[in-house]
Parts: structure tokens; sequence; C-alpha cells
């Protein structure tokens, strides 16, 4: 797909390409017990609802392990989703925050995650364009989404 590419500076273009529409889903990413558990060490994190299989199974209520929320949010850069536009013509660009983080429903052990975008503001300040996308991460095979939050990238 051929996304369009607009200079950061083009304030109208850049409007222009906001949309209530998300683009399409990237491609699935497993994640699995081994990816949890070391995520659980690195954090120091290791509640049993995501390190403990039998336990998990015993008394979840979803019977299984799940991913810890903050390590579903960390993998989004490894959904590949396809950006709705290419930016052009900055110097520098740097992610500047995040806004609206939920958690909305649980990842389970060996599920395999998808993410899309959409364009959902643009602004300038007083150092160039700061561009709002919304995302979402959904486990495949399900209706609602697991993760959504708003990424805000800075353009200079």
């Amino acid at each position: 797909m051929t996304v369009p590419a607009i200079g950061f500076d083009d304030l109208p273009a850049l409007q222009a390409a906001v949309s209530a529409e998300f683009g399409p889903w990237g491609p699935p990413f497993r994640v699995t017990q081994e990816l949890i558990s070391a995520f659980g060490r690195m954090t120091r994190d290791e509640f049993w609802l995501h390190m403990d299989p039998e336990r998990a199974r015993r008394d979840s209520p979803i019977g299984t392990t799940i991913a810890h929320g903050f390590l579903v949010l960390a993998l989004t850069p490894a959904l590949a989703m396809g950006s709705p536009l290419e930016v052009t013509g900055y110097r520098t660009v740097f992610n500047a925050g995040l806004d609206r983080v939920r958690f909305v429903r649980p990842v389970p052990v060996d599920s395999e995650i998808i993410g899309r975008i959409r364009l959902a503001e643009v602004s300038t300040g007083s150092r160039g364009t700061r561009i709002r996308f919304e995302v979402q991460v959904r486990v495949v095979g399900t209706a609602g989404p697991a993760l959504v939050y708003e990424l805000l990238v800075a353009y200079e």
C-alpha cells in the first residue's frame, strides 16, 4: 500500500490526512511464555498471573498466564503497523510521549497480537509539528482491542 508523503511543515496537507479510519492490521506476533517470563524477570514484575503457568491454569479466570500490559505496549514496534503517511523534510523526529494508555483485555500466553494505527491530530508547536497517532492492539480472533493508546510524535 502506498502512503502519501507529506512535509512536516505542510499543515493543511497533514490536517487533511487526519482520519477516523485506521490503516490495515499488521502481521501477527506470537506472545510466548518465554517472552513473558523474560519481561517479568527484567522488570521484576513476577506476579504469578504472568509467571506461573501451573497456578494460572488452576487459579486464573482465563486458565492460563497472560502478558504484562507493559510488555504488550513495549511490543508495538514489533507489530510492523503501516503508518498512514510518510512525514518528510524534518531535521529531527522524536517520541514525545503517550496519552490515554488503556489495557482493555488480557493477552493470553501463546496468542498472537496485531496492531493498527491512524492519524488522529496534527498541531504546531514552537519548534515544529506534533502528530498524535491512535494505536490499537488486538488478540487475533477476538472482537475488541487489548490495548489502546495515543502516540505523540514531534517533527522539527
